[in-house]
């Protein structure tokens, strides 16, 4: 005689037969008089106890996350089988063991395309884990060359040819020749190729998809989803943004009408690759690098980003807050309340004071992600020091926070040997400088850039 088989409901989980079949075995001991159900039914109730919903794994994930301090890893360092990737990834990790180091930032997608071997990264994923150190995916998003022979029709067109080189030159082989297990196009009307049209490329010859093409968005998306699968604790996207360089005044936009602001469009992209994602998985961890005039300008720099859409899209900002990198210079109003004095620095003395540029940048974000701030409008001037800066910021009388994301910057460890013959702070002191000025200002960790993977080790702290 064949036994039903049975589906119960309970809490919300779906049991096929646990229950009933340990009422059933009770049943048939109380016969023999042996076995109580509770020994039977634990396990299972222990079970459906267990599970945790979508938010409290978030919760967990978020408190997980909360301090990381990482380092920036190629992709060539990490998956790399040969003698010299494997000595500076297994010094990496050591950094990881012994100092305050946690975390890993790794690339899988670069502005060639993505670059990774499945099985090795798996690999060195679950083992970084075993070693409680967090991984992050680093994935650029909307530069990326590897798509121009299959999906032309995501990419920016210029009318006429451009002399320009070609940054992919060493990763040619990333780009896609055929079709073969790539989505197909959406619809035709996203096309609009013709023969007087060629690609239009950054300064450094770099390719571009159309930030409002839903093809584009789609390959961000699955790939994204990928890296999931592949056990990262923490998806972080760079580029994710208009170009910046280059004539963009000739770049044709297969899908963007122009008329949109590219902040809108960006917005529209964040809230995609959000839900997207969260649906995927609900407590994967996601951050968004950001220029880092973005921290100290509730508008629009140009490219699409602006701390107004970030919303709750993001769990972490990583602001590129590279003192180097301020060639406008830096402003920042007279902050009362914590008793800080206006700054005005030009392009050479931000330099000097790499500390400043990170606290100020970053306590002026918090004010705004927060809600104290209702606007800022500054404009700067070239690099003189006596440059005017005017500064429109509005206090904000009872708050209404804009988003819960939390700050984690990048910081610099490199042009180090430009900065000491200049008698600016370099190396231990410049790094250790940006170290605490992120801690005073956020505390939610930081994360150290070097493109060669070589860090300056005595600025860390032994743990």
């Amino acid at each position: 005689m064949s036994m039903p088989r049975f589906f119960v409901g309970f809490g919300g989980a779906l049991v096929l037969g646990g229950l009933l079949a340990a009422s059933f075995l009770w049943v048939a001991d109380q016969y023999r008089g042996s076995l109580a159900l509770s020994t039977l039914i634990a396990p299972a109730i222990d079970v459906l106890k267990n599970k945790k919903t979508p938010e409290e794994l978030l919760t967990e994930a978020l408190e997980k996350s909360k301090n990381i301090r990482g380092l920036y890893m190629t992709a060539d360092v990490a998956i790399d089988p040969g003698a010299g990737a494997t000595r500076l990834r297994n010094h990496l990790v050591g950094l990881a063991t012994s100092t305050e180091i946690n975390g890993f930032v790794i690339d899988v997608k670069e502005v060639c395309g993505p670059d990774y071997n499945e099985e090795r990264l798996r690999e060195f994923v679950r083992d970084l884990k075993e070693k409680e150190i967090w991984t992050i995916a680093r994935i650029v998003v909307f530069k990326d060359a590897s798509q121009i022979k299959v999906h032309p029709e995501w990419y920016l067109k210029r009318n006429t040819p451009i002399a320009v080189g070609n940054e992919c030159w060493n990763k040619r082989h990333l780009v896609v020749k055929s079709d073969v297990n790539q989505p197909a196009p959406i619809s035709t009307e996203w096309s609009p190729i013709t023969s007087n049209q060629t690609f239009w490329r950054d300064k450094r010859g770099g390719w571009w998809f159309d930030p409002a093409h839903p093809g584009a968005r789609e390959y961000i998306l699955e790939f994204s989803k990928k890296m999931i699968d592949l056990g990262f604790d923490e998806l972080q996207f760079d580029y994710i943004r208009f170009p910046s360089d280059g004539d963009v005044q000739n770049a044709i936009y297969p899908a963007w009408n122009g008329k949109t602001q590219k902040y809108d469009v960006m917005k529209s992209f964040f809230e995609f690759l959000n839900k997207g994602l969260k649906a995927h998985k609900p407590d994967i961890i996601l951050s968004a690098d950001l220029f880092g005039y973005a921290a100290i300008r509730a508008g629009d720099v140009g490219i699409g980003q602006r701390l107004d859409d970030i919303g709750d899209n993001f769990d972490y900002i990583s602001f590129m807050v590279y003192p180097s990198h301020y060639y406008s210079g830096f402003y920042m109003d007279e902050d009362i309340e914590r008793n800080l004095p206006v700054v005005n620095l030009n392009r050479f003395q931000a330099r000097e004071y790499p500390g400043v540029i990170i606290e100020r940048s970053l306590l002026f974000a918090r004010d705004f992600l927060d809600g104290k701030l209702a606007t800022s409008s500054m404009t700067f001037l070239p690099t003189a020091a006596t440059s005017t800066v005017t500064s429109t910021i509005d206090v904000v009388a009872e708050p209404a926070p804009r988003s819960k994301a939390r700050l984690r910057p990048w910081l610099e460890d490199f042009f180090h040997e430009d900065d000491a013959a200049s008698g600016r702070p370099s190396g231990i002191k410049k790094v250790r400088l940006q170290i605490e000025a992120a801690e005073r200002a956020e505390g939610h960790g930081w994360m150290l850039w070097n493109a060669a993977n070589v860090y300056t080790e005595q600025a860390l702290q032994k743990e």
